[in-house]
């Protein structure tokens, strides 16, 4: 069986939610019996849902024609290379920011108020759920480290 270029995001996507899901449980612990969700909690669960995504991905992946020129095979790829490229810049929080904002104005074509909107109610959320109540730790970035200490 011939490895196709549409194979490759599955099988680096399933790798990435194993890895994942082992640094989540051994680095963060997954849930304390008297206080409940630990840090790992929930980036577990979203390693665990990207396994399982990953493999019915890749199942599907040998169905499908492989067409290696086509640029839609390689968005993916690219998408996953820059925000990880932001992370490691910028941090986190930062990244997931920017990655709403490109999403919601070039890709679905908000005007700028919804874009606002969205953003702010996004940061929120995230800060809120992650970094106070279940004191998930982000990575800062170097920019980020740099300026903060």
């Amino acid at each position: 069986m011939k490895v196709k270029v549409k194979n490759l995001v599955p099988l680096g996507s399933l790798v990435a939610g194993l890895f994942w899901i082992y640094y989540g449980l051994s680095h963060h612990g997954f849930w304390h019996p008297v206080r409940g969700p630990m840090a790992g909690f929930v980036p577990t669960l979203i390693a665990g849902t990207l396994v399982v995504m990953s493999l019915l991905g890749l199942l599907q992946s040998f169905k499908e024609k492989d067409d290696p020129d086509r640029l839609e095979n390689w968005l993916v790829v690219l998408a996953a290379g820059i925000i990880f490229s932001l992370v490691f810049l910028f941090g986190m929080l930062i990244s997931l920011m920017a990655f709403v904002f490109v999403w919601l104005k070039f890709f679905e074509k908000e005007n700028w108020k919804n874009t606002i909107i969205v953003m702010a109610i996004s940061f929120g959320i995230i800060y809120g759920v992650f970094m106070i109540w279940l004191k998930v730790p982000f990575p800062n970035g170097l920019i980020l480290y740099t300026i903060l200490g």
